[in-house]
C-alpha cells in the first residue's frame, strides 16, 4: 500500500510550483542517474548557517508604481464575474510611449473574458493579438507622466482544475484582470506567450510582472454566509462586501470555496492561515507548523517577511502554484500526509513560501530565467531539512533530485524544445545540483551571504543572472566558471 501511495504521488511531488509529471521510465532513470558528474550531497554535520549579519541595505521600493483598483462582484455558484478595473500607469521608461501594452491572461482559455469598454483620457484605440492589447495613445506618454486606463469586462470562469477556473468546490480567480507588464528600456514591453508541449502540458509560468499596488472589492452576490474566501491580503468588510489593499505586490489573488475549513497561526507577527477542505482539518493545522518553521528560516537567511499575511490553500488540481501572499498546494499532498517528514507536504510547503522571496519580492523574467526562482526555491526545500531534519536531507536528494536523474541547462527557457520533464528536470532538479556544487566551490559562509546580498540587492527588482552572479562576485574570489560551463548553456 505505502508503495502504491509513493508512486501515485511522484507527479505531485516533482511538480513544485509547476504542472504535473509523468513517471519517468525506470530504465531510462538508471542509465542517466550513473552519467551524473556530482555524487549525492552528504548531509551537512551541523545545521544551515546564518547569513552574514552586516550586508546591503535594503533598497528603496520604486516610486511612481502602477495602481490597480479592481472591483468584482462574484457569483459562485453560476461561475460568473463582473469587473471594473482602473489602471493608473506612470511611464517609467526613458522614451516616451506612443502606446501601452496590456497582457489579458484569462484569453488563454476561450470564452472566459468578455470586454465591454475600454477607455481613457489619451486613449485613441486598441488591437489585441491573443492575449496582448496595444493602446494606442492620443498623445505619447513622456517620462514621468501619468495616465488612467478604464476597463469594464465578465470573467466566465472555466470548468478548469487550475489557477483559473472553477470546480465543484472551489473557484481560483488568479490571473483574471488585464496588466500593464515591466518596459525595458533595451528589450521593450517584457510580454510573452504561454508555452504547451506536445503532450498539452503547459510548461512553467510565462507572466512578467513588475511591483504594483492594489485597491481591491469582492461583492459575493449568492450564500455569502456559505462562502470562505482566500486571498493575497487580508480582508475588511463583513456579508460578503470585503476590501483588500496591498502595497509593492506582482499580483492579486483569490480562492473562493463553499467547502473550506480555515486554521490560523502568527509567527513574528506574521499572520499563517491555512484554508482545507473537510477531510484534512488536523493537516491544516500541521501545515502551519511546517510553514512556520519555514518563514522564520527564510526570514533570517533572505530578508524578513515584509507583509503581514500568507495564505496556503488546499487546491482542487494535482499541481502547485505561487502567488503573492498566497500559495495553492494540491489537495493530494494534503490528503497523504502522514506525520512524518518523509512527506510531500514538508517538502513543497517550504518550496512554495520560497517563493514569497524568490518571485514576489525579487523578481524574475520566468519565461526567460526560470531558474532564478525555480532552482533557488527546490534548493531551500533541502535548506529547510538541513534545518528542521537533518537527518533527512539524503532521503530528500535521493527521492527528490537523483531518482529522477536530472540533467540539461540550468538556465533554459521555457522555449527550449521539449517536454515538460525535461524543462522540470533541467531547471528545477539539475538547479538544485548547481546550486550544491556552487555551495561546495565557494563554502558555507560566501555562499549564505551571496544568497542574501542577492536577495536584498535585488528586493522589489526584475533581477537577472547577472545580479546573481555579480552578489557571489562580492563575496568570493573562486573562480566560478567550471561550475557555470557544467551547468550553463552559454
Amino acid at each position: 500500500m505505502k508503495k502504491s501511495i509513493l508512486l501515485f504521488m511522484i507527479a505531485i511531488i516533482l511538480a513544485g510550483c509547476g504542472r504535473p509529471a509523468q513517471t519517468p521510465d525506470p530504465a531510462a532513470l538508471t542509465a542517466t542517474a550513473a552519467a551524473l558528474v556530482t555524487p549525492t550531497p552528504e548531509p551537512s554535520p551541523t545545521p544551515s548557517p546564518t547569513a552574514t549579519p552586516s550586508g546591503p541595505v535594503m533598497p528603496t521600493p520604486p516610486q511612481n508604481r502602477t495602481h490597480y483598483k479592481l472591483d468584482l462582484i462574484l457569483n459562485y455558484y453560476t461561475q460568473l464575474g463582473n469587473v471594473t478595473e482602473t489602471i493608473t500607469y506612470t511611464n517609467r521608461a526613458d522614451k516616451a510611449l506612443e502606446e501601452i501594452l496590456l497582457i489579458v491572461p484569462p484569453r488563454d482559455y476561450a470564452g472566459s473574458y468578455e470586454q465591454f469598454s475600454l477607455t481613457g483620457e489619451r486613449v485613441a484605440g486598441f488591437s489585441e493579438d491573443g492575449t496582448k492589447t496595444y493602446v494606442q495613445l492620443s498623445q505619447p506618454l513622456q517620462p514621468g507622466e501619468m495616465t488612467h486606463i478604464g476597463l469594464n469586462f465578465r470573467l466566465y470562469f472555466p470548468a478548469h482544475e487550475g489557477i483559473f477556473g472553477a470546480t465543484n468546490r472551489q473557484t481560483n480567480i488568479a490571473d483574471w484582470y488585464p496588466f500593464v507588464p515591466p518596459y525595458d528600456n533595451q528589450q521593450g514591453w517584457l510580454a510573452y506567450q504561454r508555452q504547451v508541449d506536445n503532450t498539452n502540458t503547459i510548461v512553467g509560468e510565462y507572466l512578467v510582472n513588475e511591483l504594483a499596488d492594489f485597491d481591491v472589492s469582492l461583492q459575493l452576490t449568492d450564500h455569502a454566509d456559505l462562502i470562505e474566501v482566500a486571498a493575497s491580503a487580508p480582508a475588511s468588510g463583513t456579508d460578503g462586501k470585503y476590501s483588500y489593499h496591498l502595497e509593492l505586490a506582482r499580483a492579486f489573488s483569490f480562492s473562493v470555496s463553499d467547502s473550506f475549513f480555515e486554521h490560523e497561526i502568527i509567527q513574528d507577527g506574521v499572520r499563517i492561515h491555512s484554508y482545507v477542505f473537510m477531510n484534512q482539518q488536523e493537516t491544516g493545522e500541521a501545515v502551519l507548523q511546517i510553514a512556520a518553521q519555514a518563514m522564520n528560516l527564510f526570514g533570517e537567511l533572505f530578508a524578513p517577511y515584509p507583509r503581514e499575511m500568507i495564505s496556503i490553500v488546499a487546491a482542487d488540481f494535482l499541481h502547485n502554484m505561487e502567488m503573492d501572499g498566497m500559495v495553492l498546494l494540491s489537495h493530494k499532498v494534503f490528503d497523504f500526509y502522514d506525520n512524518t517528514p518523509r512527506n510531500n507536504l514538508t517538502i513543497l510547503v517550504p518550496h512554495e513560501l520560497s517563493h514569497q522571496w524568490f518571485y514576489s519580492l525579487i523578481g524574475n523574467n520566468q519565461a526567460m530565467e526560470p531558474w532564478l526562482d525555480e532552482s533557488l526555491a527546490t534548493y531551500c526545500e533541502v535548506l529547510y531539512f538541513e534545518r528542521y531534519h537533518p537527518d533527512e536531507v539524503v532521503w530528500w536528494w535521493t527521492n527528490r533530485v537523483d531518482e529522477y536523474g536530472p540533467n540539461g541547462y540550468v538556465n533554459s527557457t521555457i522555449y527550449n524544445p521539449g517536454v515538460y520533464t525535461e524543462y522540470r528536470n533541467a531547471v528545477y532538479l539539475n538547479g538544485a545540483r548547481f546550486l550544491q556544487d556552487l555551495r561546495v566551490a565557494v563554502g558555507e559562509q560566501a555562499f549564505y551571504a551571496s544568497l542574501k546580498d542577492y536577495a536584498v540587492s535585488n528586493f522589489y527588482q526584475i533581477a537577472t543572472r547577472a545580479d546573481f552572479f555579480a552578489a557571489f562576485s562580492r563575496h568570493t574570489q573562486v573562480d566560478l566558471e567550471p561550475v557555470i560551463q557544467r551547468y550553463f548553456s552559454n
